[in-house]
């Protein structure tokens, strides 16, 4: 049983690092300091431009500063404004509303009937056997859209019911229905 030490490896790898930092301090910066610092002059140079420019553009503070003023009735906008409201107000009082009539539910029909017996069949089949399946999922896809909003809601409860208690295993991936 042989040990190794990692001193060795250790002490090469400080010494390399010693040495590339060393070499750097030497050789100092490349040729690419010049191209920078050119550049960084030129811009330098712009930005004073552009200050110059900017100090040239602004006014001076010897004249009165420019203000305009706005003379408004303020009564007479109120008194306009309070006649709007009164017949606005009679306007809303004096003609009730009628009452919104509650929307009808369309009937089932007999292919929706027939596809809701389908689809509870499928549930309890689901139930009976414990497992969702993909097949079964596809199965029960195009039979929702042919379900009223009632139907579809009681098919969804009862799986979904189903399915969080336990009684149904889940194998798809995504939604179950």
């Amino acid at each position: 049983m042989s040990t190794t030490r990692p001193w060795p490896f250790l002490g090469v790898a400080i010494l390399s690092g010693a040495i590339g930092f060393g070499t750097a301090a030497v050789l100092g910066p490349g040729e690419g300091s010049a191209v920078r610092s050119d550049a960084l002059a030129r811009q330098e140079a712009r930005l004073e431009e552009a200050l110059r420019k900017l100090e040239a553009c602004q006014p001076t503070s010897d004249g009165p500063p420019l203000r305009a003023t706005v003379a408004v009735d303020t009564s007479g906008l109120r008194e306009e404004i309070r006649q709007i409201l009164k017949e606005e107000l009679r306007a809303a009082t004096s003609a009730p509303t009628p009452a919104a009539p509650e929307p009808k539910l369309p009937e089932p029909t007999p292919e929706s009937m027939a596809a809701f017996s389908q689809g509870s069949a499928l549930v309890e089949k689901a139930v009976a056997t414990g497992r969702w399946s993909e097949a079964q999922r596809a199965e029960l896809r195009p039979l929702l859209s042919q379900l009223t909003a009632e139907q579809r809601q009681e098919v969804i409860r009862t799986l979904v019911v189903n399915i969080n208690s336990g009684k149904v295993k889940v194998d798809v991936v995504g939604a179950p229905f």
